[in-house]
């Protein structure tokens, strides 16, 4: 297997209408749910078959250069009705997408001594209202 492919990866979603559990009239029409992501580490380079301070030629296929795993979060909460005299049903949706996370750089390559070469801009904790209608 090549150590650049994370080995391992697990996705998990899940939704659940609180008319299951109650018989409020606002809360049964309210559905919760949430996503997890994690992803296990990578190798984002090698490390040079030579040791500094001599040039570096080749690489060593034994020694890569790993990144840590991730894992992020999403959650939303759904509220579902109707308006203008129960002519036109709406959804009304909050989502929370990467729970908790700033933003940052992540390292995603590395020079054969070990230094991180390239980053990428992970993306902060976004908040998202949206409403949709059926006409």
């Amino acid at each position: 297997m090549s150590p650049q492919i994370r080995p391992y990866s697990f996705r998990l979603s899940t939704s659940y209408q609180l008319a299951a559990m109650t018989d409020n009239h606002i809360l049964k029409r309210v559905t919760v749910g949430g996503a997890i992501r994690w992803e296990d580490h990578a190798a984002i380079g090698y490390y040079g078959v030579q040791q500094l301070p001599a040039i570096i030629t080749d690489l060593d296929p034994n020694r890569p250069i790993f990144d840590k795993s991730h894992t992020y979060v999403d959650l939303f909460v759904a509220y579902k009705t109707t308006l203008w005299k129960d002519r036109v049903g709406a959804t009304f949706r909050f989502n929370v997408q990467n729970l908790g996370q700033r933003s940052q750089l992540q390292p995603i390559g590395a020079f054969p001594d070990g230094t991180i070469s390239t980053y990428r801009i992970v993306d902060p904790q976004k908040f998202i209202f949206s409403a949709s209608f059926d006409l």
